[in-house]
């Protein structure tokens, strides 16, 4: 589990190249979930708290959100995910969202 902020380059914005120094716009964030073996690394899933356009709205940008997932860890078979306004719970084996806590 890695906390991940992607940001993607709109490549119609540089009609003439783009530029090394250029850097994308936020797209989501939240946390990305790999099952790790002896064949290799491979991404499972992603689970995010910033849901729809309204969570971004009352939160902010995606790198200032309160909704930013900053930490995750697991402890049996629940995967927790925890941001400065929820903490998520899933299941670690489908991902499947089993509960969350909204924070004040």
């Amino acid at each position: 589990m890695i906390p991940v902020l992607v940001a993607e380059i709109d490549e119609d914005k540089y009609p003439g190249g783009i530029s090394p120094n250029a850097h994308g716009d936020y797209v989501w964030q939240g946390i990305y979930v790999f099952t790790v073996n002896e064949t290799g690394i491979f991404l499972r899933g992603r689970i995010t708290h910033i849901d729809n356009s309204d969570d971004l709205a009352k939160s902010g940008f995606y790198f200032e959100s309160e909704y930013s997932v900053k930490r995750a860890l697991y402890i049996g078979n629940l995967l927790y995910s925890i941001s400065e306004k929820k903490i998520m719970i899933n299941e670690l084996t489908a991902l499947k969202q089993v509960n969350e806590i909204e924070l004040p």
